[in-house]
């Protein structure tokens, strides 16, 4: 309870904060309303156990509806909201209090409720219906503005959409490949009477069995219980198995730091549009839909990576640690005993930054000669005269955004494993990913040269290499020195991970020392890297203001 009130709090501090910046208020009304309304449906708000981890199930609001039918406040309040804050004004900050009390309030109750035995309600189809039908969706949003192709799109897209439905529901499809898919979306109903009695009551029945069990194989024998509670959050593995799951009200997840905090917001808005009701603009609702779209999709990021600060803190010993062995450097270890068991770290680093350097540089240097006739190919306005260019155009374009699509670190991986460790994996893998990256920014830099040169050349019968050469080249070639340059910048931070790999360089050096617990080595390495990459950046920035 303390924590819903603290992200309530939050939120409507946030709002007033940005009403005394004189920020419009209705936009914030718009992003609560639509928030929670996201938060509803798709955001897991409490917890419910079952006997394993794995049969956890964290409903969203919209799940725990036929468990708790007062839950329909808020929709209702999100469109009581979004009604009145399109009158804008006083009635806009009605709407805000209005929708952000009765989510407040709704969310309130529900955590305040008891931990209680429920029935799982899958949903069958309903995430394949939903995966359907973004298809003609998405080929919808493509024809709309072309008259001629509206409706064949859409109706290409129906039919697809039907298909991949078709393909998701069955057996040997679908369900086959994404089993998770099948039922994914639960609700959770409410239990006939007297079921929590009778679950104790078999339990305590066959305690004396599995206690037998337990004592053969020296493990502590169980208690009876008295309760669901005695089970301490878990259910028996017979319950679960028929479907049956604990819910516990008071076990938050980030779809109650969502509702509580928007709400919080739409009541703070709602009192500060009350006092100021000029603190609106004409394009509130669609910042407010943004803003929705926004806590959509960084949420469940946040929760999906695991993003805590207090871990963090609790791994700050480690830490100061860490820095306490690493501090000072050990730049060199004489053995005067034996000369040569002598460690020279220092010389090390020196040796394989200049490795990483030169595999920076011959991967960049490949990758710009195969990028830039490729370049040509693949910018648009030197590829529209017959269907032989446009097709080459096609197929360039497609290999780029492909190649772009295969990270350098997996493509070093396979070289690693074709031609072993070392430099040349590197080269390879830093050669072949940029030209994607180096043949997209020429050719964009050619898709946009002035005309008036070409057509100068092209008038006095001038036409092929020669108008290349004396029309588009002079335009395009600094910005290609540019654009390298910039590559070299990126791949010399991008051979220091493939050097992690295997792929040689400082980074394999860093790999080494840190598994042998050299830490004071390690950190030369890390201060190198820092030098040189200023080094480069500052190098680099005055030799593309020289050419640009």
């Amino acid at each position: 309870m303390s924590a819903a009130l603290i992200y309530a709090l939050l939120g409507l501090g946030l709002a007033l904060l940005l009403s005394v910046a004189r920020g419009s208020m209705r936009r914030l009304i718009y992003g609560g309303a639509f928030g929670i309304a996201i938060a509803f449906v798709a955001f897991p708000f409490v917890q419910s156990l079952g006997y394993l981890t794995r049969e956890t199930v964290a409903p969203t609001l919209l799940g725990l509806l036929p468990r708790y039918p007062l839950l329909a406040l808020v929709p209702l309040g999100v469109v009581a909201a979004v009604a009145l804050a399109r009158r804008g004004g006083q009635v806009a900050a009605l709407g805000g209090l209005v929708g952000g009390a009765l989510a407040l309030f709704t969310g309130l109750f529900l955590i305040s409720q008891p931990a209680g035995l429920v029935r799982l309600i899958p949903l069958e189809g309903l995430m394949e219906l939903l995966v359907a039908l973004t298809l003609p969706l998405l080929l919808a949003l493509l024809g709309w503005r072309r008259a001629k192709l509206r409706w064949p799109l859409i109706g290409a897209g129906v039919l697809l959409g039907w298909l991949v439905f078709f393909w998701l529901n069955s057996s040997s499809g679908g369900h086959l490949y994404l089993p998770k898919m099948a039922g994914y979306y639960r609700l959770l109903g409410g239990v006939e009477g007297g079921l929590e009695q009778r679950i104790v009551e078999e339990y305590n029945a066959g305690l004396e069995e599995r206690n037998a069990i337990l004592r053969e194989i020296g493990q502590p024998e169980e208690k009876p219980v008295q309760s669901l509670a005695d089970f301490k959050g878990r259910l028996p593995q017979e319950t679960a198995a028929q479907g049956y799951r604990l819910l516990q009200p008071s076990q938050l997840q980030y779809g109650a730091f969502a509702v509580f905090l928007l709400a919080g917001l739409m009541l703070g808005a709602g009192l500060a549009q009350l006092r100021r009701p000029q603190l609106q603009e004409p394009g509130d609702l669609r910042a407010g839909l943004i803003l929705a779209a926004l806590v959509g999709v960084l949420l469940p990021a946040f929760d999906a990576t695991e993003f805590a600060l207090q871990k963090l803190v609790r791994g700050w010993p480690f830490l100061v640690g860490f820095m306490d062995k690493a501090w000072p450097p050990n730049l060199a270890q004489i053995n005067p005993l034996d000369p040569e068991r002598s460690i020279f770290p220092l010389q090390s680093v020196l040796s394989e930054m200049a490795l990483t350097i030169e595999i920076a540089l011959v991967g960049t240097f490949l990758a710009a000669i195969f990028a830039v006739p490729t370049s040509f190919l693949a910018a648009r306005n030197l590829t529209q005269g017959s269907p032989l260019m446009r097709g080459l155009f096609a197929f360039m374009r497609t290999f780029y955004n492909v190649d772009r699509g295969v990270d350098t670190l997996i493509l070093a991986l396979v070289f690693v494993a074709a031609v072993g460790l070392g430099p040349f994996a590197g080269v390879l893998a830093m050669a072949i990913h940029s030209i994607a990256d180096l043949g997209k920014l020429y050719s964009e830099a050619i898709e946009n040269v002035d005309r008036g040169p070409i057509e100068a050349l092209e008038s006095t019968g001038t036409a092929g290499v020669n108008v290349l050469r004396w029309a588009i080249l002079p335009q395009v070639l600094p910005l290609f020195v540019s654009y390298t340059l910039y590559r070299f910048e990126i791949n010399f931070r991008v051979s220091v991970v493939l050097g992690l790999v295997g792929a040689g360089g400082i980074g394999y050096f860093i790999k080494g020392a840190m598994d042998g617990g050299n830490y004071d080595q390690m950190i030369i390495g890390v201060i190198a890297i820092v030098i040189v990459v200023n080094l480069i950046d500052f190098a680099s920035s005055w030799l593309r203001s020289r050419l640009v």
